[in-house]
């Protein structure tokens, strides 16, 4: 007898990371800026076209993702695994009730002992390393013998719908990869993908029970997904040019959520895109952030070694969402606003009005100062540039504008204040 076992999805959430900022007018007269949102300047990508297959990048190699199965630590998890990728396309099309909304896929027998918990933990990496599985639903079955295991997978949809999507698929994926320049770094292609997905795709806050917005189909053909369409995407993407990422499970304040870990020169940051799709300039609050900062908006879920079965497996049939990889996010360097902003380490650092400078000078809305932490306090900074009585920045200001050569920026600003991120976002406004 198979007993059916589901692997929840998690639903995402609608937060908007403005409401944990300060918004600070340094000037007497307000001016309506037009500000630019997130889909402007979005990639033009033509969803009616059918591609059979990948046309990869002739400048970058694809890597497989094999951070799950690495967490494997038995011969039978990883048999099943395989087996799980073997038998993933077995379609009948047929259900098991006429109540169902899933279709039932041919059971297949693996010949090895192995536990509930092992192929619970086979299918969760499985999961972790493979987003391109978009026709799969959550629940499996499954019937366990001495040395042997009969599973059975579901899909969301018939084998014909399945052949179709993948078509639509594998069109916006080469028109992505076809975009790509040579020579980009890591950087720039982390970001390429982060901003096709926001400028893109489109928050859905109700799923209406349908299983497309939890897979890249729906992230990138749809262009409405929650957060596990997002991060899908995103990992499958980013593994065509090479760079390793993996999922990362856990809740904010109100529900489950997911985003992605993301591995950029040697170091691991993560990266939440569903959270920086606000339809406003605050897209890069989690672009490359730090464990700790992560920890102060979001909540992580256990590792699953760290419950016992009993606190694992529900009586209604439901396994708890876990993490196989948790990764310790240390390094800044890459964090979006350290990188592309001006680092300031020192009051009177006049690389600043440089920096300014070439931002002026490319007509950009906003400034990023990145405070370093292991030399500024940031209050005092913060307070030494845009305190009303003291106003610091408009020397920066002053100083920029003489190195263009005429009065381009104007001394009104608007400023943000994201202490977490030991970052001030400037908007800047020109004459």
């Amino acid at each position: 007898m198979y007993k059916r076992i589901i692997i929840p999805i998690l639903l995402t959430i609608s937060v908007l990371l403005s409401s944990c900022t300060q918004i600070v007018q340094i000037t007497k007269t307000t001016k309506n800026i037009e500000k630019n949102t997130n889909r402007a300047n979005s990639v033009k990508v033509d969803k009616s076209k059918l591609d059979k297959e990948i046309k990869f990048s002739p400048y970058y190699k694809k890597i497989s993702l094999t951070a799950g199965y690495n967490t494997l630590e038995s011969e039978s998890e990883r048999i099943v695994y395989n087996e799980i990728l073997s038998h993933c396309t077995d379609f009948t099309d047929e259900k098991e009730n006429s109540y169902d909304t899933s279709y039932k896929m041919e059971s297949f027998k693996v010949n090895c002992s192995i536990t509930r918990r092992q192929l619970a933990k086979a299918f969760f990496a499985v999961f972790q390393d493979n987003p391109q599985l978009f026709w799969l639903d959550e629940p499996y079955a499954y019937s366990i013998s001495e040395d042997s295991v009969n599973i059975r997978l579901y899909a969301t949809m018939t084998e014909s719908e399945y052949n179709k999507n993948l078509k639509q698929i594998n069109a916006v994926i080469n028109s992505l990869l076809s975009k790509l320049k040579k020579g980009m770094s890591e950087f720039e292609l982390e970001l390429y993908f982060h901003d096709y997905l926001v400028k893109n795709c489109k928050y859905l806050e109700k799923s209406q029970n349908k299983k497309d917005p939890y897979s890249i189909y729906g992230c990138l053909v749809n262009q409405s997904a929650v957060c596990m369409g997002y991060t899908s995407a995103f990992q499958l993407l980013l593994s065509y040019v090479g760079i390793e990422s993996v999922t990362v499970n856990g809740s904010n304040t109100a529900s489950g959520h997911i985003w992605n870990a993301v591995k950029i020169g040697g170091d691991w940051y993560y990266t939440d895109v569903t959270w920086d799709d606000t339809g406003d300039f605050f897209m890069y609050d989690n672009f490359n952030i730090t464990s700790k900062q992560l920890k102060k908006t979001h909540k992580l879920v256990p590792k699953m070694n760290e419950y016992s079965d009993s606190e694992l497996f529900s009586d209604d049939g439901t396994i708890k969402t876990v993490n196989l990889i948790i990764p310790e996010c240390t390094a800044t360097k890459y964090n979006y606003y350290k990188y592309k902003g001006s680092v300031m380490s020192d009051i009177t650092d006049n690389n600043l009005a440089e920096d300014l400078a070439e931002t002026a000078e490319k007509r950009e809305d906003y400034f990023y100062i990145y405070v370093d932490p292991d030399n500024m306090n940031y209050k005092i900074t913060y307070d030494q540039l845009f305190d009303s009585d003291i106003f610091g920045f408009s020397n920066y200001i002053k100083k920029a504008n003489s190195i263009l050569g005429s009065d381009v920026l104007q001394t009104s600003v608007s400023v943000t204040k994201k202490k977490n991120l030991n970052t001030i976002t400037v908007e800047l406004q020109y004459r």
